[in-house]
């Protein structure tokens, strides 16, 4: 069999077809091991990986990242080769431009230079990967300048989202430091007014019960009528004392100064049992911590005895307060009509409201509160917290 006659322009073709696979081959390779790397790497680690691929890719032996902030100062974030010649690149810059540019100066030390702009989401560049060689070279083709305008756009999207990452990052630390100062002042405020009524009002109702106890002592018997009425005012007057100092207790609990978490917390479940509430303990914790871990954890765990009072219809209730090393934790479980916890918070519904609270407080001092019910389910309260706040004991 005779072998058919050789067709150069066939081998040419093939061999221009297959050279243009490897070509579509290596920009794809370059987008794609790129993209996979650069969810791994720090912001500083991205830039230097893409300027590094960038040229690599076109074969180029300079390269400078370059970005500028919303007052047009600009910044060098990467480079690649010999820093005396770098320094030429930045006056090559064009805030304006949104596709990628090719430039050649003869005679200089970098003749060939690409501009590719990093473009944010609003379609503005904020920075430009600029690559260039020590020999004059051809211009890339449309398919490389379009890859590396993707590659450009793939870093541009992640330090764009890093920016907005650390810019939501520093607005929760705001949030989380007012809202501490605001609890904080909160408990000021309550304690300044717990010693105010301590001092004037709670003092002026004992006084007057013990002036109503005394008269009635010396008054003489009293018509029945009268008499009713006389011991109806001492009862009032008790009941106004009560209210005070349960009212200061509510405000800055002088038990929890005194004694500390476990006996405030004990004498905070007597409300509970008033209630015909059972109340069991399962773990105690007599061991004093610092004033703020203490005070956040009786909030919390006042705003779960409210809550039990106000909505948990509940019997029996269990608490429990311990310490494993650096940590302690507070647990308040009832077998109430509970809720469900997937429907979304109301910040109207005072109940969701305080559980946000609860949440906060115990993220406050670096640790977390987590909730366990469901409808006719009871609730679980955990709330875990560091024991000592900065490593440190009180």
């Amino acid at each position: 069999m005779q072998n058919p006659p050789h067709d150069p322009a066939s081998a040419w073709a093939i061999r221009a077809h297959y050279r243009q696979s490897e070509s579509r081959a290596a920009r794809l390779r370059l987008l794609v091991d790129t993209g996979q790397e650069l969810s791994r790497l720090t912001p500083d680690a991205m830039r230097e990986r893409v300027l590094a691929r960038a040229c690599a890719f076109l074969a180029m032996d300079h390269g400078v990242l370059l970005e500028w902030d919303a007052e047009g100062r600009i910044s060098t974030t990467a480079r690649h080769g010999q820093a005396d010649r770098l320094s030429r690149l930045a006056a090559v810059i064009d805030r304006t431009q949104r596709t990628p540019c090719w430039q050649e100066f003869a005679g200089q030390a970098l003749p060939s230079v690409l501009r590719v702009p990093l473009r944010g989401a609003d379609g503005n560049a904020f920075g430009a990967l600029v690559l260039a060689n020590s020999v004059s070279l051809r211009a890339p083709d449309n398919d490389d300048s379009e890859s590396l305008q993707l590659l450009a756009t793939l870093l541009a999207a992640h330090l764009e989202n890093d920016r907005l990452l650390t810019t939501l990052m520093a607005r929760d630390r705001t949030l989380s430091d007012l809202v501490n100062r605001l609890l904080r002042a909160q408990e000021d405020e309550r304690k300044r007014v717990a010693y105010d009524l301590h001092d004037g009002l709670a003092q002026t109702l004992a006084g007057l019960h013990q002036r109503l106890q005394g008269f009635a002592g010396r008054c003489p018997t009293l018509p029945e009528t009268l008499d009713v009425d006389l011991q109806a005012i001492l009862k009032l007057a008790q009941h106004c004392v009560g209210e005070g100092r349960q009212l200061i207790a509510g405000l800055r609990p002088t038990v929890l100064d005194d004694f500390g978490l476990l006996r405030a917390l004990d004498k905070e479940a007597d409300r509970l049992r008033e209630a015909g509430i059972n109340v069991q303990w399962m773990a105690r914790c007599e061991a004093r911590l610092p004033s703020q871990v203490e005070i956040s954890l009786f909030r919390i765990a006042q705003e779960a005895i409210n809550n039990i009072l106000k909505h948990a219809q509940a019997t029996q209730v269990q608490l429990t307060l311990e310490q494993h090393e650096d940590r302690v934790s507070l647990r308040v479980d009832d077998n109430g009509r509970g809720f469900a916890l997937e429907q979304k918070l109301d910040t109207q519904d005072a109940q969701h409201l305080g559980l946000a609270t609860m949440q906060e407080r115990a993220s406050l001092l670096g640790g977390r509160l987590t909730c366990v019910s469901a409808i006719n389910g009871g609730t679980q309260l955990l709330a875990c917290v560091p024991a000592y706040l900065n490593g440190t004991a009180q």
